[in-house]
C-alpha cells in the first residue's frame, strides 16, 4: 500500500508504442530558442530551479518555464529531464536539475524534454484514488512542496529531484485538467514494500499529459 506521501514528480513509464520513448535521452527532445549562444532559452524567478521530471511549459515568448498548476492557466509542454551547457569556466556540463543562478552564469544551454504527447508517466496522489477514477482529469497540487514548482537536490551539485504532485481530487466533470488518469502506478509502495492500489492512502497513478502544447485539450467527462 502507497501510505507515505513522497511525490516524485512526473516519472515516465513507458510509452503505448513499446519503443523505448520514456527512456532517459532515448524518449527526449532537445529545447532551445535558436540564438546564436542559445542564451536565455528559460524564465525562472529567483531561487526556482528545473527538476528531473518536473513538468514543464512554454512562455508566450517561447521560453521554457515550470509548469502552471492548473490547465485554465496555460497547458503542459513536456516533462524535464535535464540540460546540459557550458559553464563561466567553459566547461561542458551535464545535469538533471540546475538553478536559476546558475543558468544565469551559463552560456549554450540545451534543455531536454520529455515531449511525446503519448507518453505514459507515474505521479503520485495527496489522497486515495479509486478505479473509477480512469479517465478523469486532475490539475497539480498547489500545496507547499509538492507544486510543479518544488523540488530538491541531493548534497551540492548533486542530483535534483522533482517533487510534484497531482492535486488531491480531479477536476469537475466537463472541465479541462493538466493529466488524465490512464492506469495505476506500478511502482511499489514505501516503505511497506507492498504493490501500489487503487485508494491507497497516496494512490500512484499512470498518467497522460491532457492539456497537451502539441494537441488540442480534450475534458473529462
Amino acid at each position: 500500500m502507497s501510505t507515505v506521501f513522497q511525490p516524485f514528480g512526473m516519472k515516465p513509464s513507458f510509452h503505448p508504442s513499446g519503443l523505448d520513448r520514456s527512456v532517459p535521452f532515448a524518449g527526449t527532445n532537445s529545447y532551445t530558442v535558436g540564438t546564436p549562444n542559445y542564451s536565455a532559452p528559460y524564465s525562472l524567478s529567483s531561487g526556482q530551479s528545473f527538476f528531473q521530471y518536473q513538468p514543464v511549459g512554454i512562455t508566450s515568448s517561447g521560453q521554457l518555464t515550470i509548469a502552471a498548476t492548473a490547465a485554465g492557466t496555460s497547458p503542459v509542454y513536456g516533462v524535464f529531464d535535464g540540460v546540459e551547457y557550458t559553464t563561466a569556466e567553459g566547461r561542458r556540463t551535464l545535469g538533471k536539475s540546475i538553478s536559476k543562478a546558475s543558468l544565469d552564469a551559463a552560456s549554450a544551454i540545451v534543455f531536454w524534454i520529455f515531449q511525446d504527447p503519448e507518453i505514459v508517466y507515474e505521479i503520485q496522489c495527496g489522497a486515495a484514488v479509486p478505479s473509477s477514477s480512469i479517465g478523469s482529469e486532475y490539475n497539480f497540487s498547489a500545496t507547499s512542496g509538492y507544486t510543479t514548482a518544488d523540488g530538491y537536490t541531493i548534497g551540492t551539485g548533486g542530483a535534483g529531484f522533482s517533487t510534484t504532485a497531482i492535486a488531491n481530487s480531479a477536476v469537475a466533470s466537463g472541465a479541462q485538467g493538466q493529466v488524465r488518469v490512464v492506469g495505476l502506478g506500478r511502482e511499489v509502495a514505501y516503505p511497506s514494500g507492498a504493490l501500489n492500489n487503487w485508494n491507497d492512502a497516496y494512490t500512484i497513478v499512470q498518467v497522460q499529459i491532457a492539456n497537451n502544447t502539441f494537441r488540442a485539450p480534450k475534458v473529462s467527462v
